[in-house]
């Protein structure tokens, strides 16, 4: 990987979630994975040890990671070793998502979701026969 160095005059940004990263300048190798349990109750009632990550295969199976279905061939010149960003705005990275002004060599992200919803339901009304 060749160095280069990141120049940056401006930078906003309003929230990086868990396990993102906002990386400005060159980095050998980034991980980031994320597991998220995300519980929607009418009530808002949670008993202890009520969901755990090791109660979901989803979070415990491995991923498969895919390979490059064709050959990859890159040729690449860079006439300067900087970086210039005149501004970048970014509003808010998500879980185990990157913002990188610079180089990298190796990128490895992860993000796992799992949404549950308990809604209280009426039960139905029986209707009345003469």
């Amino acid at each position: 990987m060749q160095r280069r160095t990141s120049h940056v005059k401006k930078l906003n940004s309003l929230s990086i979630d868990a396990s993102s990263v906002l990386q400005i300048g060159d980095s050998q190798e980034v991980n980031a994975q994320s597991n998220i349990l995300a519980v929607q109750r009418e009530k808002a009632i949670f008993y202890q040890h009520e969901f755990e990550f090791a109660d979901y295969d989803m979070f415990m199976a491995p991923l498969a990671v895919p390979g490059p279905t064709e050959p990859i061939c890159v040729d690449t010149f860079h006439d300067c070793p900087h970086i210039h960003v005149k501004k970048v705005n970014v509003p808010f990275a998500a879980a185990s998502s990157v913002v990188h002004i610079g180089s990298t060599d190796r990128l490895t992200l992860e993000t796992r979701v799992k949404n549950i919803r308990h809604l209280l339901r009426d039960e139905p009304k029986r209707e009345r026969r003469n």
